[in-house]
């Protein structure tokens, strides 16, 4: 597969250049440029231009900026223009043609990655209006022609609408459009652009009259000169098209008795004036102009292949002077452009007159030429029109992967989007493509597809193409559907695979598939040493790359595992490496946001709960509250302030936040499983007994249908201690007993000190003494050489019991003290008795608390007790 650099540096150029006008065979429109410059128009910035086709909204810019004789840039929207990566891109090249050092280096080594989501559209926009007002020194006019390709496309329009909004005054923007212009706020607000319709684009009866003299060289009547305006309504094109009726040597201006502009539209009076002009071309023009109008440009070079004529150039270049709707499209008439109503009416003669045979060749030879320079978009449009599929397959297959890599998702599905879905039942790189496509926008449209890809892949021998199908479900399995178990048969059939086609494979997407399989053993089985060898593969080929913005996923992938393994030491170590990576410019916000999630991750397990809400309210006031809840962060914060709850002994608080997260739509069985057994524990502590049970029975459902090795031990843990909490003892520890047995297969000591310690506490309770002890040594022992400081559920009373019982023993008392300080504001004595600390706080005003109850102020105390207090507070420790 061809590396995704081959197609990160795409050629603009030919979408910059303004319209090639031959002033003698165009009417000068005085009116339009005096309105324009009128009331300092020229100053104005923002003007609008929308009409239908071929009512000169192109000319007439062109012509005014000519008048004015300033500096201006031009261009070209396109459907391509659809996808926000590309749009950027381009409209970053287009300024870089007028502007000194524009972009900045790290702007435009930006805009050439991928990743692009609709989050990070706001940031790089900074970036690009930034470089902007530092490079922008002098007045420059901005046209963007057609802009109606943008119109159903937000990301493309909100691009667009913060350059209108936050662009320096010095630069003015004019867009022209076939549609009305919506979507746009700036065109929405006073001051209100300056706007021209087709009403005063349409010509008057003056203008008509001076076109027919000035440019066609006959004077027509008064009577005539109304006939036509009555006829075309004002209509620049067609009034056009009676000018090159009347240079034909016709003595009669107006069309046979029946075909009215106002009853039949546009497309009809030139339907039958295209034809008449086309019959009176040469006829050697005649086959070549059918086969060339099936073009959306018209290249030379490819003109010369499709036609056989080498001298076709020239012929183009005459009929462009002749003003025969052809004209150039960059100043050294390498392309041209057909007016796009005679391309129709010639693409509608073609199909009418060539052969199928005829159209698949030139659809074919156009495909391959724009292929070999680097255009595979186009190259895929033709091959479409074509109908050759397996050719489409062949050239999905090679650039693909790239396309998507610089953010050609929209061109993508809008061109896959068009087979036939008979026809893409049998396509196996066009249905995984396509599912690429649509993951972002629409996933539920886009999973059918990735399993048909896998199948037919599969049926296929194709193992390159079902490796990267496995490795895509792998991932929406653990991004999207939360359905673990699935994920397990793609994971291992995805290791297999890797292990034989690694070496054909470029270095992103090994990067790609090594990430997943590392993503894989650890969520869904576990397998610690298995994740962090892929891990570690993928991490050391992004750091010699420098792929930085893959190098800061893997970093939280390795984060990730080490939380799985309950080795919090290394998961620092991974926080401290990826810290910096989170304001680096080449990391997209997806993954900015996965290693914010990393570190409320850490600190949860951590105990660090303070730092943890500190973090997410700083990420809150980045994105907003509803972005922060709509995000991945949303459930997974619910979960951990759930149990963060329960931690301080708020089994109420617990619950409330349980029922806001399963108010939320399409949670996962995944997310909804971790939701209710730390429900039922909360359930259990309020004395609802039978809720509690009922809740953690579907949580085990659930966590069943899910899977995830990790989560189902989990679950074990917590549905054990809800039993116990109800009562059901003997159920509860079978639960513990299974789940403490999975942690230590794993192996994962966070969870085994989890599952012992609660075990430990329901031992004691029940008067098996002993079997407590045991428990709580090997429990403390695991805390003590973990630094462990916070478990899954446990409460302050169970906390309490547990430590008292550890010092009293001397299993790690050192340990125990220090947790029972910082956790639950308790000091153990030597025989397990609790003693609660004061809380002594000097900033502001003196106050005493109690374990959150405050005691005394320091109004309440004697001059010689605050002396005594003031004494004892300086005391060395």
């Amino acid at each position: 597969m061809l590396p995704p650099a081959a197609f990160r540096s795409p050629t603009f150029s030919d979408k910059f250049f303004p319209p090639q006008i031959d002033s003698s065979h165009f009417l000068l429109r005085e009116r339009i440029i005096g309105l324009l410059q009128g009331g300092s128009g020229a100053s104005r910035s923002c003007i609008v231009v929308e009409g239908q086709p071929g009512q000169g909204k192109t000319t007439a810019i062109k012509q005014y900026l000519d008048h004015i004789g300033v500096a201006a840039v031009w261009y070209r929207v396109g459907p391509e223009d659809a996808d926000p990566g590309f749009f950027m891109q381009a409209l970053s090249a287009c300024l870089a043609t007028v502007l000194v050092d524009y972009p900045s280096a790290a702007t435009a080594r930006i805009l050439a990655g991928g990743d692009l989501t609709p989050l990070d559209l706001p940031r790089q926009m900074d970036m690009l209006l930034r470089d902007l007002h530092q490079c922008l020194r002098g007045e420059l006019h901005l046209v963007f022609d057609d802009l109606q390709h943008l119109l159903s496309h937000p990301s493309s329009l909100f691009i667009l609408n913060t350059l209108l909004e936050s662009a320096p005054g010095t630069l003015h923007t004019i867009l022209i459009s076939r549609e009305p212009l919506a979507g746009l706020a700036r065109l929405e607000r006073e001051p209100l652009p300056l706007r021209l319709d087709h009403r005063i684009l349409a010509m008057n009866e003056d203008e008509a009259a001076d076109f027919f003299h000035h440019i066609v060289g006959i004077d027509v009547p008064l009577d005539q000169t109304r006939e036509v305006i009555r006829l075309t309504d004002g209509w620049a094109m067609g009034i056009r098209l009676l000018g090159l009726h009347l240079e034909q040597g016709h003595g009669t201006i107006v069309p046979p008795a029946g075909l009215n502009r106002q009853t039949d539209g546009c497309r009809q009076l030139f339907t039958y004036f295209g034809q008449e002009i086309f019959t009176l071309l040469d006829e050697a023009i005649h086959r070549p102009l059918l086969l060339l109008a099936l073009l959306d440009e018209i290249p030379v070079a490819l003109a010369i292949e499709l036609t056989g004529m080498p001298d076709i150039g020239s012929m183009l270049g005459d009929m462009a002077k002749r003003n025969i709707f052809l004209h150039p499209l960059d100043p050294e008439g390498t392309t041209y452009g057909c007016h796009h109503l005679f391309q129709q009416f010639l693409r509608d003669k073609a199909r009418q007159t060539l052969s199928r045979e005829t159209l698949v060749d030139a659809y074919r030879r156009a495909a391959a030429y724009h292929l070999a320079r680097g255009n595979p978009a186009q190259a895929l449009h033709f091959l479409l029109l074509a109908e050759d599929f397996q050719q489409l397959e062949d050239v999905l297959r090679q650039t693909g992967m790239p396309l998507l890599a610089t953010n050609r998702a929209a061109t993508l599905a809008a061109l896959l989007g068009r087979i036939p879905e008979t026809m893409l039942h049998q396509l196996g790189w066009s249905s995984f493509f396509l599912a690429l496509a649509l993951m972002d926008s629409t996933p539920t449209n886009a999973l059918p597809l990735l399993d048909r890809a896998l199948t037919l892949f599969s049926d296929q021998g194709d193992e390159v193409g079902e490796l990267l199908s496995l490795t895509h479900c792998i991932s929406v399995c653990i991004t999207t559907t939360g359905h673990y178990r699935d994920g397990e048969p793609f994971l291992l059939r995805a290791v297999e695979l890797f292990s034989r086609v690694a070496d054909a494979l470029d270095t992103a997407t090994t990067i790609l598939v090594a990430r997943s399989l590392a993503m894989g053993y650890c969520i869904f089985l576990a397998e610690v040493d298995e994740a962090n060898r892929f891990g570690s593969l993928a991490l050391t080929l992004a750091r010699r790359e420098q792929l930085t913005n893959l190098e800061a996923a893997l970093l939280m992938v390795m984060g990730y595992i080490r939380i799985f393994a309950g080795h919090t030491s290394l998961v620092r170590m991974y926080l401290e490496q990826a810290a910096p990576l989170v304001h680096h410019p080449e990391v997209g916000t997806f993954n900015r946001l996965s290693i914010r999630m990393m570190l409320f991750n850490f600190l949860f397990h951590d105990g660090d709960f303070n730092n943890y809400l500190l973090q997410k309210n700083q990420l809150i006031e980045l994105l907003g509250i509803e972005l922060v809840t709509q995000s991945i962060a949303g459930p997974f914060c619910s979960i951990w302030e759930m149990d963060i709850a329960l931690s301080k002994g708020d089994a109420v608080a617990a619950l409330d936040i349980a029922a806001q997260a399963l108010a939320r739509n399409a949670l996962s069985p995944h997310v909804v499983s971790q939701i209710l057994h730390l429900k039922g524990v909360a359930l259990a502590l309020e004395g609802h007994h039978d809720r509690a049970l009922a809740a953690a029975c579907e949580s085990v459902e659930l966590r069943n249908s899910a899977g995830g090795l990790y989560f189902i031990t989990l679950n074990k843990v917590l549905t054990g201690v809800t039993h116990t909490l109800c009562g059901h003892h003997e159920k509860g520890l079978r639960l513990l007993d299974q789940g403490i047995e999975d942690a230590r297969r794993m192996p994962t000591e966070y969870l085994e000190a989890c599952g012992l310690l609660h075990r430990a506490d329901t031992l004691w309770t029940t008067g098996r003494h002993q079997a407590a002890l045991k428990d709580i040594e090997a429990g403390m022992r695991l805390l003590c050489r973990n630094g462990y400081r916070h478990l899954w559920a446990w409460t302050p009373a169970s906390k309490a019991r547990v430590l008292s019982l550890a010092v009293r023993h001397r299993f790690e008392p050192a340990c125990a003290r220090t947790l029972a300080a910082d956790r639950l504001n308790l000091s153990i004595l030597d025989d397990g008795t609790a003693i609660p600390l004061l809380d002594l706080r000097t900033l502001g005003d003196l106050s005493i608390m109690c374990q959150g109850t405050p005691l005394l102020k320091s109004e309440a105390l004697t001059p010689l007790q605050r002396e005594l207090l003031a004494l004892l507070l300086a005391t060395p420790a």
